[in-house]
């Protein structure tokens, strides 16, 4: 029987390779991922039709921006070390400071999502984008949501990710 996307086990993150390819020492930096926030998706690759002057029907269609797959999630986990992954910045003594001017910072990661039932979800490079979502409200924890999105590695010849079904 084949195995089920079902459940999230660990989101895995480090950097990507010398080389520019797969990350070797991934980590759990996040955890404790918001119930019912983590998902994978893909957007449709985007076309244009190509119409002639004699005919009102399409001559061809060409594909003009790739699909682009997206991981989101959220985490409870908030600390000095998950506020700098996302928004840069100093930590000193366990208290985070943002980066001088306002400069953001750009994070890209090899990133490994499996799934409850085994399945390893692998992307080469990754850029992450966090956004804080504290609210001061006593029956909710503050969060830090974020978003994903594979990049072409920079290794040549190497696929921006994998699917292990461990079949």
């Amino acid at each position: 029987m084949a195995k089920k996307v079902y459940g999230l086990k660990a989101i895995t993150m480090g950097d990507p390779a010398l080389d520019g390819g797969m990350g070797t020492v991934l980590t759990e930096i996040l955890g404790e991922t918001v119930k019912g926030t983590a998902s994978l998706v893909s957007s449709v690759p985007e076309t244009t039709e190509i119409e002639t002057e004699e005919s009102d029907e399409i001559l061809d269609e060409i594909e003009t921006k790739g699909r682009v797959w997206t991981l989101t999630a959220s985490t409870y986990k908030v600390t000095a070390l998950t506020m700098q992954k996302f928004f840069g910045g100093t930590v000193v003594n366990g208290v985070w400071s943002p980066p001088v001017g306002g400069a953001s910072v750009t994070v890209n990661q090899s990133v490994v999502s499996e799934t409850k039932t085994g399945i390893k979800f692998s992307f080469v490079k990754m850029k992450l984008i966090g956004t804080a979502n504290f609210g001061f409200d006593k029956t909710k924890f503050g969060q830090i949501d974020w978003t994903g999105k594979v990049l072409t590695p920079d290794k040549a010849a190497t696929p921006a990710m994998s699917i292990d079904f461990g079949v």
